[in-house]
């Protein structure tokens, strides 16, 4: 038997998501292949998808490759539905209903992930609205034979490694730039603040989506500025002692469970520096920690929003700066906190082999000097 490759694990991973998502479709119901064939093979009183991967074009090769290391592909898809015909509804109408929700489906999750056999992420697939012009549209229809053409959308899915077993090479995060910035600046009196601009990313109101199974997390740090103020932020330099509890905000599912866990980065006294450790638990939750239920007529629990204006503190955890930031050469430092969400779920669909895929939050980032 062939391999299973990226390619046509992309295919199904397609297929499962659809299935999952449009109401009224079971997994024979959606068909990969020509349409040609499929149509032949579809069950006429039932509503049918097909997939029509009709082409895979190289990305390009990096510059100081070889040719035993991954290259990377674009894969197209025809996505062609073929509806029903019953009592209220025609083939046609049936039609643009499965058209408008296959893309809204693409739409709201436009991402696959692609995994080696050991069920280890090796790539994110993004899906992308491919348009195709008549002239494409007819030139792919015209080859296939007396098959009439359908309404259809066309999709990009990229970039697939090939082969799937070698994971794609992303780029290490950067923890100092090494950029010195001198200048003489000076302000009239009261224009201090003139055109200044703050790089820190500024925290809105949003709402996760906790009615999915695999939701993720949001969180954010609390900073107390007295009594009756608070603000929050996803960058935030620490001063003072480093061994006193930060506050976080997290939104998820109402009695979901997330774990926390710290990158690291540091630079010691005689200008060395020690590169991004990666998932450090947290020590102030040595267990996964869950998002309280405290439910009440006159006092509601909303555990799926961050809203600055409105911080509900049954949704503030306690984490602790990481033990690697406090040994005593550390001249500098930062450390990036998530939440990780394990989804328990069945992979292929109705497959009966369960595997866990772990949702990472945003992340927030804490840096300052040694003790």
């Amino acid at each position: 038997m062939v391999e299973v490759s990226s390619l046509s694990f992309a295919a199904n991973e397609l297929r499962a998501l659809l299935y999952e998502e449009i109401l009224g479709l079971e997994a024979d119901q959606i068909k990969i292949g020509h349409p040609k064939d499929t149509f032949e093979v579809m069950d006429k009183s039932k509503n049918n998808l097909n997939l029509f991967f009709y082409n895979v074009q190289y990305d390009g090769y990096p510059s100081d490759g070889l040719s035993e290391d991954p290259f990377y592909v674009r894969l197209y898809c025809l996505i062609t539905p073929v509806g029903m015909k019953t009592a209220n509804l025609s083939p046609g109408e049936n039609d643009l209903r499965l058209v408008g929700e296959v893309m809204r489906v693409l739409h709201e999750q436009p991402m696959i992930l692609v995994n080696d056999g050991d069920k280890n992420e090796i790539a994110q697939l993004q899906i992308v609205p491919h348009p195709l012009n008549l002239d494409n549209l007819n030139h792919i229809w015209s080859t296939q034979g007396d098959t009439a053409y359908r309404l259809s959308v066309a999709y990009e899915m990229a970039l697939a490694p090939i082969p799937r077993a070698e994971a794609v090479d992303r780029s290490s995060l950067v923890g100092d730039p090494g950029m010195v910035c001198w200048g003489a600046m000076t302000h009239p009196p009261g224009k201090e603040k003139d055109g200044l601009i703050s790089l820190k990313p500024m925290v809105e109101y949003l709402e996760t989506d906790t009615d999915r199974e695999d939701w993720m997390p949001h969180i954010c740090f609390i900073e107390k500025i007295n009594a009756s103020h608070k603000e929050l932020h996803y960058v935030f330099r620490v001063e003072g002692g480093l061994n006193k509890e930060m506050d976080v905000l997290i939104a998820g599912r109402n009695n979901g469970k997330v774990k926390f866990v710290w990158n690291v980065w540091r630079r010691k006294a005689d200008n060395s520096i020690v590169a991004w450790k990666e998932d450090i638990p947290d020590s102030a939750l040595p267990v996964e920690k869950g998002i309280k239920n405290n439910l009440g007529p006159s006092n509601p629990f909303f555990p799926n929003r961050i809203d600055p204006g409105n911080i509900d503190s049954r949704r503030i955890v306690k984490v602790k700066l990481p033990d690697d930031i406090k040994e005593s050469d550390t001249k500098t430092w930062q450390a990036m906190l998530y939440a990780i969400h394990e989804w328990n779920h069945e992979e292929p669909a109705d497959s009966g082999d369960f595997v866990t895929s772990f949702i990472k939050s945003n992340s927030v980032l804490f840096y300052g000097g040694g003790q």
